[in-house]
């Protein structure tokens, strides 16, 4: 019963941090722009993922987007109409995204052309078995899912930030 609640209480305060991402900025680009992005983000306790989240929206507008950067407890994340590119992402835990990018996810009903990309931040360097994780965290992003197309990766806080998150973006924009 005392490792039960133990796992209940981990589970509960690793979530917590996605109750205070509730801010969002919009980053325009340079000329006109070619496609509108959202990215949204559960910073975790750590806030590597809010960084990562942040490098991927500069990459979108660097590439000609208007971006929505927000966290996933904003407004703003709780609007995805309109959208070309739809990003989501936060910390891995236990090799799971948070509850709050799970239900982010499960909610998440893009436009048929809308990409959708998923992030995890986390420990080492990726593996395949990472990425296999998350998608078998997320019903949606299974096989058959309503998500089942997305661009899906982990980017390991001891790799290159800048490097993983260009070929994210490249991905998505393919």
């Amino acid at each position: 019963m005392f490792i039960l609640f133990i796992a209940f209480a981990a589970v509960i305060f690793l979530d917590v941090a996605a109750f205070t991402a509730t801010g969002s900025e919009t980053l325009q680009p340079d000329g006109t722009p070619l496609a509108k992005a959202l990215v949204v983000y559960d910073p975790g306790l750590s806030g590597s993922a809010k960084t990562v989240a942040y490098k991927v929206a500069l990459d979108l507008q660097a590439q000609g987007c208007t971006v929505n950067f927000a966290g996933i407890k904003s407004g703003t994340a709780a609007n995805t109409t309109g959208y070309n590119i739809v990003v989501a992402g936060g910390p891995i835990y236990a090799g799971a995204p948070t509850g709050s990018v799970k239900d982010f996810l499960t909610n998440l009903n893009p436009a048929g052309t809308s990409k959708v990309g998923v992030f995890g931040s986390g420990q080492g360097a990726t593996s395949p078995e990472d990425v296999a994780a998350i998608r078998n965290a997320v019903p949606a992003l299974q096989d058959g899912g309503a998500l089942a197309n997305a661009v899906v990766v982990k980017i390991g806080q001891s790799e290159d930030l800048d490097a993983r998150a260009a070929d994210f973006v490249s991905q998505l924009l393919q």
